[in-house]
């Protein structure tokens, strides 16, 4: 993290130094983005960097730290589920908090960037883990709470199935940053995509006697929905 001589500045000037870094990591992706052309754009030289950061990869996770920070806050003020009746809802919430935080926060394109830059073979990739595991933690509570509720199943951990739901995820969000643009409403695709996501969650967490039962139902929707469009083909 960046050194208490940086985090000392006004909150002006910090802001400034990480709005134009964040900006040139999302256009030029970690590795490429350049120190040099930093420095150029704030006008300070590379002593002066070094005075306030370690290395490039200190200013990266200081920029993360600043969404990171802001979306515990508003994780933490929309709380766990009070009842069992908003459970499913609320976690459903929760995802979507996070969602419309990065894009007013301006981090979706560090999203995008850290999708597809920084695999789990990247030197930078286990810190990043790391950095994130206070979400980690919070969604697990939820899914924990969901356990004693038995509205999730119990025969995995609450880390595995938030392992489960994170690495899908990462593969639909994916797909879905793909088609972002900034301003612009959700693609069909998108949404699509959202809706997609969010089934495919419940059916990992609920206990497999419902999900099955979830499923059995859909196949028959399914094929009603086939037999029906057969008659008025032919």
């Amino acid at each position: 993290m960046a050194l208490q001589r940086f985090l000392n500045l006004p909150e002006e000037e910090k802001d400034k130094v990480l709005g134009i870094a964040k900006k040139q990591f999302a256009q030029c992706g970690y590795d490429q983005m350049s120190l040099n052309f930093f420095l150029k754009e704030l006008g300070f030289s590379k002593g002066q960097f070094y005075y306030w950061f370690e290395d490039k990869a200190d200013l990266f996770f200081t920029v993360l730290k600043q969404g990171i920070d802001a979306l515990q806050r508003r994780l933490n003020d929309h709380g766990m589920p009070k009842s069992k009746s908003e459970y499913w809802e609320h976690m459903r919430n929760s995802r979507l908090i996070s969602e419309k935080l990065w894009e007013e926060k301006e981090f979706v394109e560090i999203g995008q960037m850290v999708y597809q830059q920084i695999p789990s073979t990247h030197p930078l990739y286990d810190r990043l883990i790391e950095f994130c595991s206070p979400l980690r933690e919070h969604f697990c509570e939820g899914i924990q709470l969901g356990q004693t509720w038995e509205f999730v199943r119990t025969d995995l951990s609450a880390s595995a199935l938030y392992d489960l739901t994170d690495g899908i995820s990462e593969v639909f969000y994916n797909k879905i940053l793909n088609s972002y643009a900034k301003g612009k409403p959700p693609t069909e695709e998108a949404l699509i995509l959202h809706n997609i996501l969010r089934r495919t969650h419940r059916l990992i967490l609920q206990p497999s006697f419902v999900a099955v039962s979830v499923i059995a139902a859909s196949l028959v929707a399914a094929e009603m929905f086939v037999k029906h469009a057969l008659i008025y083909q032919f």
